[in-house]
């Protein structure tokens, strides 16, 4: 077989594009190094030039998903001068990438991939926080927020929301999910320094949206 000529970051990427595809389309059980190589054309050691492993891909498909996130909160951030709008509108955006990834999301996130669970959280984290923080900062600029750092509050926000509501660690009803969540942005409305209900409001009606929309999707085949 004819193999690619690429530069290196579009043979990663071509790789990382095949690798997506065969995890939505049959699992992570039918994702193997070979056929990665195979469908992006490149031969199997080149696979070893850009990933040390089977799991550093999947982990790195978990990480694209969480780009997008930081990318739109970004762009929300910057386009939005109310903080508070800002926050429930990055919200808004998160949500519908979550529903778009969602068939990638559930295979990575399975009780039998908490290592992958693990770094994706990280990278939550360390890429999805300073853009949040930059809203927030903005935020205690104009006194809408009150935190002494805004960094480190949006941090263990994201920490507890993802490893509490992230992946079905605790096989939570849809009431009790429901009842946590409720709690999550009470605590970030509280956490921030936020007037009551600022939040807690239009965020709750943000996720009530998703869920529908979630619900009303029909499964891809």
């Amino acid at each position: 077989m004819k193999r690619s000529l690429k530069p290196a970051e579009a043979r990663r990427s071509d790789m990382l594009n095949v690798a997506e595809d065969l995890v939505l389309s049959r699992g992570l059980e039918g994702l193997s190094i070979e056929e990665v190589a195979r469908g992006a054309g490149v031969a199997k050691g080149t696979f070893y030039l850009h990933f040390r492993s089977r799991r550093d891909l999947l982990a790195e498909l978990g990480i694209q998903v969480i780009r997008r996130m930081a990318d739109a909160a970004l762009a929300v951030g910057a386009r939005i001068e109310s903080p508070s709008a800002a926050l429930v509108a990055i919200l808004e955006a998160l949500k519908t990438i979550e529903r778009q990834d969602a068939r990638l999301a559930e295979a990575l996130h399975r009780a039998e991939n908490r290592e992958l669970n693990e770094w994706c959280n990280i990278a939550l984290i360390r890429l999805l926080g300073p853009p949040l923080a930059a809203v927030v900062e903005r935020g205690c600029a104009t006194g809408e927020f009150s935190v002494p750092n805004a960094l480190a509050t949006v941090e263990f926000i994201l920490a507890g929301q993802a490893f509490l509501l992230g992946a079905d660690r605790f096989g939570w009803s849809e009431a009790e999910r429901a009842a946590r969540e409720q709690a999550t942005l009470t605590i970030i409305e509280r956490a921030l320094g936020a007037n009551d209900g600022t939040l807690r409001t239009a965020m709750t009606k943000v996720l009530t949206s998703a869920r529908s929309a979630a619900s009303s999707t029909p499964p891809e085949t």
